[in-house]
């Protein structure tokens, strides 16, 4: 998608060689996993659910895969900021990204993505989208879409979190947080037959943009 494009223009270079984000990313399977229970769900509980599905064969290793965890608004969790910062699951922020290395050394890369409608108290690092009738009609998805928008842009361009865009440790997503650009009705983007409301992403010399 030309929303998609706004990440090719970033690049690694490893022993020399430059490489830069592919021109495509594919969805490729889903799997169900029963709620949690407890009233804490932390980053050692998503590191074991991906575990428990790559031993039980239930997802597949892919070294060049995204492993997203999609999160029930109802769901009791609690997070806390992964870096151990004074921040609040579904109040000061709904996802992130990280990895983890599998006991052979591969590293796999992941995201976690919370529902922003869920009737907790807010806070201005998580919103649901305010307008008359979401693009979908669904408030929590359509919610949910611009986050995992957010994380996967992040995980795709900083998977190590090897760099910032600024000394607040702010990276090309975090920089357009919740930055829609101007838009009429109630969708920015069109991805096959279905239209979404998605943040901007920051792209060097050209700021934030929608679409390349």
């Amino acid at each position: 998608s030309s929303w998609y494009n706004t990440l090719t223009s970033y690049y690694q270079i490893v022993n020399g060689v430059k490489t830069y984000v592919s021109k495509s990313f594919v969805f490729k399977q889903s799997v169900d996993v029963p709620a949690s229970t407890a009233q804490t769900f932390n980053l050692s509980d998503v590191n074991s659910t991906l575990f428990k599905l790559f031993d039980k064969k239930r997802l597949p290793v892919d070294t060049n895969a995204v492993y997203t965890i999609f999160f029930r608004g109802d769901l009791p969790a609690s997070f806390i900021n992964p870096g151990n910062k004074k921040m609040y699951w579904l109040k000061d922020y709904c996802g992130y990204h990280g990895g983890l290395y599998l006991k052979d050394g591969r590293y796999i890369k992941f995201a976690v993505v919370g529902d922003p409608s869920y009737a907790g108290v807010k806070g201005e690092g998580c919103e649901e989208i305010i307008i008359s009738g979401t693009a979908n009609g669904n408030l929590g998805a359509d919610s949910m879409v611009t986050v995992y928008a957010h994380e996967i842009a992040e995980t795709i361009t900083n998977y190590a979190n090897a760099w910032y865009f600024n000394s607040n440790q702010f990276e090309n997503a975090d920089a357009c947080s919740w930055d829609f650009g101007d838009y009429t009705g109630n969708s920015n983007v069109v991805l096959g037959n279905k239209k979404f409301l998605v943040q901007r992403m920051w792209v060097p010399t050209k700021g934030c943009v929608i679409s390349l």
